[in-house]
């Protein structure tokens, strides 16, 4: 096998240039590149590719043959590797987004939205939704239920304040029917024991409820409700919420430096929770009846819903129904 001849650029490397003692370094490498070269010619014999060979004194010459491989795919191979790293992209800036600790609220699309149920940060309902999420608090310390303001279910939407998360917003009912709905505050994720040191006040319609992990002795916190399971805080039970009602809620969050576990161990932890509105009286029939009953409804002007099922509908007939002029006052 003839060898052919290396470029004029790297016989010049062959010839390693002293300057400030790094001449040696570079005769060195030669040396153990030549020594591999001996050893793959014995164990390959004439099987041994040219290029293979060039390579080895070209280290960027694979990346440049990939580069031209690049080139040489056709548009429809490029597009579909263009997609694919934009999915790729597009998931791990989700899983970062879900790592990042929001407070979400989620409403039942299927069950409750589609029906005209929906929800909203402002008592005006300009821009109903299905689901709200909420800013967090970094590098929050402990403060006490005192420093907390007096006036936290009197502001709309986001209203965090220094070391404390505050949101407030609203739930309607403009749809066809009364409904029974299940409003839950769930804890979805936590770290070095941040939870047992939590507290989670809760104002449903003026009302305030505190909420707290159980003590160390099991007993519930003093002045608290106890969490009621270890992934779920509280449970809100609405058995008649009819047409023109709306409902209010302001969750506060902080780290209560009152608690006996909010010690040095928790510093540097986090949790973070949701709230979901579920239907108590699930209809079970399949996704293309209830397609067939809009349809029906749509066709025959009794009460549509909107095509794309993104815009919130509104059936109440005494017109928009917002927390000023709500019928549960």
């Amino acid at each position: 096998m003839k060898l052919k001849k290396l470029p004029e650029e790297n016989e010049n490397m062959k010839k390693p240039k002293r300057n400030n003692g790094k001449g040696k370094e570079k005769s060195k490498d030669q040396v153990v590149r030549i020594e591999k070269l001996e050893q793959i010619l014995a164990e390959n014999g004439d099987e041994l590719d040219d290029d293979t060979i060039v390579s080895m004194y070209m280290p960027r010459r694979r990346l440049k043959r990939f580069g031209a491989a690049l080139l040489r795919l056709d548009r429809m191979k490029l597009f579909l590797l263009f997609l694919l790293l934009l999915v790729a992209f597009l998931f791990i800036l989700a899983f970062m987004q879900e790592k990042m600790g929001n407070f979400t609220i989620n409403l039942n699309r299927l069950e409750l939205y589609r029906k005209g149920i929906a929800i909203d940060d402002k008592g005006t309902f300009d821009d109903p939704t299905a689901r709200l999420t909420v800013r967090t608090v970094e590098d929050a310390t402990n403060i006490t239920i005192t420093d907390l303001p007096d006036n936290l279910d009197d502001i709309d939407g986001d209203h965090n304040g220094y070391n404390y998360m505050a949101y407030t917003y609203y739930v309607r009912n403009a749809g066809k029917e009364d409904v029974n709905y299940l409003a839950r505050v769930n804890l979805d994720a936590c770290a070095k024991g941040a939870e047992k040191a939590v507290r989670i006040a809760i104002w449903r319609n003026g009302e305030r409820t505190v909420y707290a992990a159980p003590a160390s002795d099991g007993g519930p916190e003093d002045g608290c409700v106890s969490f009621e399971s270890d992934r779920v805080v509280c449970t809100f039970t609405e058995e008649n919420f009819l047409v023109g009602n709306v409902d209010k809620y302001t969750i506060v969050i902080w780290m209560e430096g009152e608690d006996p576990d909010c010690i040095d161990s928790i510093v540097g932890g986090s949790v973070q929770f949701s709230m979901t509105i579920d239907a108590m009286d699930h209809n079970d029939s399949s996704l293309f009846v209830k397609f067939i009953q809009d349809i029906k409804d749509t066709l025959t002007g009794d009460k549509p819903i909107s095509a794309a099922g993104n815009d919130a509908p509104s059936y109440y007939q005494s017109g928009d129904v917002t927390w000023e002029n709500r019928r549960n006052q």
